[in-house]
């Protein structure tokens, strides 16, 4: 399985801040009790959001942890805005930094901190793998990837604001209970299990970050995930893990877990492109442009 890497190329997101870029404002508005009650599931809930230029603000923390002989763990955080329109997720503007283990030397040049604005099929990466192969004044590297520059962008492999997956996913919920509060609101979690198959089926995120059909005990890979619903219900954290095993390759299996948490539900947001002066195509970057083609492995094996 591709693990993560479009998050190390043209769907990573920098800590480089350009204001103009992304204008943010806070929703005008709290949700009234009426629509409250309107939104009578998740997914009416969700769908009510899509809306031109309204969209909702998102904190991811990943953990990604080598078992067995190859004890090292990634830590990494991504945050930004995703912004909807009146089909669904229509443009994202990102933020990724990284937190490797200290025995990762060279490696550490290939999880630099990045940010990438994806819209229009379209992703614009500042930072990252590719910053120093930038030429002079150069600062966004441009990438076409469809439904892919949008998703893959966001590590949690249950991508709640996707109306289909967040309604498989919660039709196997095998448990609830009260989850406390969580942008000022109560929430219940929902808790359960999905295989990778039923998630590539119904899931964007999942297809694009695969790029083909799981089979085999990876089509039958368990995730196990909690999603935390407040009382207008709408998804506030959405916490999942799953392990693959990698042995053979590196003698070591590696857990994936995913903690999002969205906050701002209905913040104005409009995300614009970065200047077209500003911006190369991958064939127009300088010198060695070569990466690893699992740079997560390699620091588990190194």
């Amino acid at each position: 399985m591709r693990r993560m890497i479009a998050a190390l190329t043209g769907a990573t997101a920098a800590a480089l801040i350009v204001p103009t870029l992304v204008t943010v404002a806070p929703a005008s508005a709290r949700t009234t009790p009426a629509a409250q009650s309107a939104a009578a599931d998740p997914v009416s809930a969700l769908k009510r959001h899509f809306r031109t230029h309204r969209g909702v603000k998102l904190t991811e923390n990943t953990k990604i942890v080598g078992e067995g002989k190859k004890n090292k763990t990634i830590f990494t955080r991504r945050s930004g805005v995703l912004e909807f329109g009146r089909t669904g997720l229509v443009a994202s503007d990102l933020t990724t930094g990284f937190n490797l283990p200290a025995q990762s030397g060279e490696l550490k040049g290939l999880f630099a901190p990045s940010r990438t604005i994806s819209l229009k099929g379209v992703s614009y990466t500042s930072g990252g793998i590719f910053a120093e192969s930038m030429p002079e004044g150069k600062k966004w590297l441009r990438t076409r990837g469809g439904t892919a520059s949008l998703v893959s962008a966001v590590q949690q492999i249950i991508s709640t604001v996707e109306p289909g997956t967040l309604k498989a996913t919660l039709a196997r919920t095998g448990a609830r209970r009260p989850g406390g509060t969580w942008d000022g609101t109560r929430t219940t979690v929902h808790s359960g299990t999905i295989t990778l198959a039923e998630l590539f089926r119904v899931s964007p995120a999942v297809r694009a970050m695969l790029t083909k059909k799981p089979t085999g005990r990876s089509a039958t890979l368990p995730v196990t995930w909690k999603i935390y619903i407040g009382s207008d219900q709408l998804v506030r954290r959405v916490v999942s893990s799953y392990t693959e095993s990698t042995r053979g390759l590196n003698s070591t299996e590696l857990t994936y877990v995913n903690d999002t948490r969205y906050t701002g539900w209905g913040t104005k947001v409009t995300i614009k492109a970065p200047p077209a002066d500003q911006v190369v195509e991958f064939d127009e970057l300088l010198g060695d442009t070569t990466q690893p083609e699992d740079p997560i492995g390699e620091i588990f094996k190194g």
